[in-house]
């Protein structure tokens, strides 16, 4: 799906779940008037950096922008740049770890014990 400069100025993000803080909104709201006009030629965005983009978290006690509604639109405005650039995920060998991995954490209790 191609996303246009006016999708990313209207698009709506649902708060983040209760017992998780989600991104700012700000933050969010900010990167998005940036990738509107570089959508709408008036600034120049590359996928890469809509890729590695990172936001901050709301005060504590409050909730921000929910992170897999935010990251998954990303996801199509990456695409969307990419698509422009003329670069195919395909193209570069690129590993992208799955969004569930979980390598880092440490096993539970029960999966260490039970065998």
């Amino acid at each position: 799906m191609t996303i246009s400069g006016a999708d990313a100025l209207t698009i709506q993000f649902h708060r983040a779940p209760i017992g998780t803080r989600g991104y700012s909104e700000a933050d969010v709201d900010k990167f998005l008037d940036r990738v509107a006009k570089t959508l709408d030629g008036e600034d120049h965005l590359t996928a890469a950096q809509v890729h590695e983009v990172s936001f901050g978290r709301p005060a504590l006690g409050k909730r921000g922008y929910d992170q897999q509604e935010v990251d998954a639109f990303l996801r199509q405005v990456e695409s969307t740049l990419a698509a422009r650039e003329g670069w195919t995920p395909h193209a570069t060998n690129a590993i992208i770890a799955p969004a569930l991995e979980h390598s880092h954490c440490r096993k539970s209790l029960w999966r260490r014990v039970r065998r």
